[in-house]
């Protein structure tokens, strides 16, 4: 990667892999028909409200973590964990946690060992809850009959499903046997934060799955999860840009196993993807300063001293 030839091809392949994507909701959404798409927007206030719910879930639990590794109080830089959110969903997977290192390093007065270790096994233990999650929900999915619906409406799906499932049950494993000797963290903080990261999983699937319900209530309520999964299966794929409008992509092809218009689920895909385009254009600009500022006022220790 340090290579600039490999960096040029890089860049070229996730411009390429972009454009490819949005060709093909654009296909997508034409075979349905924009009219009806538009049309069909969510109107229910609970669908917004789930969403932002959502949305913030997940830098508001990763504070928490942070406090406990670092030992700072980290509740006035919300927004540095809103910003390292957008990088992740909006930009490319990991990209997040290369801002947030830098940010730490110029912000919070810690040897760069330590904001290093701490991004590492915050990581890795968030990595090992959002896996485990996987793993239960695709295999609750194949117990109750749900999941074959799925691979056999979203083309590639049983690689994709197979490979995040393999991936996934493997890295939870090397984290049970091997934990000790690839986290710095003591056992008492490992298990804090993989209960922090754990039931963060908990909250957003079932955040998401009320977001959808709010939307569509006529439509059977277990058969959400399938779309739950298959965004699971998606984020485990690594430096993938903009997980959402991928995510829109290939939800469009669940629509025909879920019993309501396809149009009903494309307008709810599309308000989903556009709300969380919109959010994160407004959010990145809006927490811009965390990217700017240097060490000056900032370097106060966080007691505001």
């Amino acid at each position: 990667m340090a290579q600039p030839s490999v960096k040029r091809a890089m860049d070229v392949a996730q411009k390429a892999l972009f454009v490819a994507i949005i060709a093909y909701l654009i296909f997508k959404l034409s075979q349905v028909g924009w009219t009806e798409v538009f049309g069909h927007l969510p109107t229910a206030p609970l669908f917004y409200v789930f969403f932002l719910l959502r949305f913030f879930a997940l830098p508001l639990s990763e504070i928490p973590a942070y406090e406990i590794v670092w030992g700072k109080r980290l509740w006035r830089h919300f927004t540095a964990f809103v910003r390292k959110r957008v990088y992740n969903f909006a930009v490319m997977g990991y990209s997040g946690e290369a801002f947030f290192t830098i940010w730490a390093r110029r912000h919070l007065q810690l040897p760069d060992a330590d904001v290093l270790k701490g991004v590492k096994d915050n990581n890795i233990l968030s990595a090992f809850a959002s896996n485990l999650s996987t793993v239960l929900l695709v295999v609750g999915l194949a117990v109750t009959d749900r999941l074959q619906a799925g691979l056999d409406a979203v083309p590639g799906a049983v690689v994709l499903f197979s490979l995040a499932f393999m991936s996934s049950f493997a890295l939870a494993a090397i984290v049970l046997l091997f934990g000790g000797r690839i986290l710095h963290v003591s056992r008492g903080v490992m298990g804090q934060l993989v209960f922090i990261h754990g039931i963060r999983m908990v909250i957003v699937m079932g955040l998401h799955a009320a977001m959808y319900a709010a939307a569509l209530p006529a439509a059977d309520y277990s058969a959400w999860f399938l779309f739950i999964a298959l965004q699971l299966v998606i984020s485990r794929i690594p430096f993938l840009p903009n997980q959402d409008l991928v995510f829109l992509g290939a939800a469009l092809s669940l629509a025909t196993i879920v019993g309501v218009p396809e149009a009903a689920i494309a307008g709810m895909l599309v308000a989903e993807a556009g709300l969380s385009q919109l959010l994160n254009f407004s959010l990145f600009f809006a927490t811009a300063h965390d990217a700017r500022q240097g060490g000056d006022a900032e370097h106060r220790n966080d007691d505001g001293v």
